[in-house]
């Protein structure tokens, strides 16, 4: 009977230990995430955000996340009041608008972090919304952030050279002519015109990405490289890709 209380008390005893090592307070703390949610929903709006704020970055730089998430919620809500107002404005008997959509304008926000660590912070956003157009909006955010320097990390940090954004914006094209090819989509003059002035080699078209210790991935805004109906479009890029330059922030 001794026996098998004690076993029982070391059993117990492993698994707070073990415990302990997969779940320790500090390095939850370390990383110290909270996520926010924003949930609302009513005749005419279905909002589904969440984003998150951190506690070893900075005040401006969690506001700055918030304010995005908060500031695209409102522009819906306006977008989507005003385009119903129209369609009653412009309703017919033989074609009437009630007073509120069939179904509520969607809002979604998701994230995904490339990497959150007491040295970096590195995530995007997406964001979809629906406010009665003739389709719905996509956007993908993106943020940057040295923990230790408490400050943002932006694409000339990272790319630290002209030359070294006229390779990346060689490496784009070659790789997104491949991704039209995967789609089964004919690259005709209209898309490779659109492909050529969205990753030019100007810092504003890589501005949205994020990194991680072997590679950085780059982020299209819908219409930058193609037409809507040709979907998301991203390019991962890493280090050894450009040879002896190294891109920086990547260790």
């Amino acid at each position: 009977m001794l026996k098998n209380i004690l076993i029982a008390v070391l059993g117990i005893a492993l698994i707070v230990v073990l415990a302990f090592i997969f779940y320790s307070p500090s390095e939850q703390g370390a990383i110290g995430v909270t996520i926010k949610t924003i949930s609302e929903k009513d005749n005419f709006f279905d909002i589904k955000a969440e984003y998150p704020q951190f506690k070893n970055a900075d005040e401006s730089f969690n506001q700055k996340i918030s304010d995005l998430i908060k500031d695209n919620i409102e522009e819906f809500k306006k977008a989507g009041q005003d385009n119903w107002q129209a369609r009653k404005d412009t309703a017919t008997d033989e074609f009437p608008v009630g007073e509120y959509p069939e179904i509520p304008f969607d809002f979604i926000t998701t994230w995904k972090p490339d990497q959150i660590n007491e040295k970096y912070i590195s995530l995007y956003i997406s964001i979809y919304s629906f406010s009665g157009g003739a389709h719905g909006d996509q956007a993908t955010y993106s943020f940057n952030y040295d923990v230790g320097n408490k400050k943002e990390i932006t694409i000339q940090d990272v790319l630290k050279s002209q030359e070294m954004l006229n390779k990346v914006s060689e490496l784009a094209k070659t790789n997104l002519e491949y991704q039209y090819q995967e789609k089964g989509i004919m690259v005709d003059e209209s898309i490779n015109q659109m492909i050529a002035e969205g990753i030019s080699a100007k810092y504003d078209n890589f501005k949205t990405f994020t990194f991680n210790a072997n590679s950085m991935t780059f982020y299209f805004q819908k219409y930058q490289v193609g037409p809507g109906a040709a979907g998301e479009f991203s390019f991962v890029l890493y280090n050894s890709m450009l040879g002896e330059e190294k891109i920086g922030y990547m260790e």
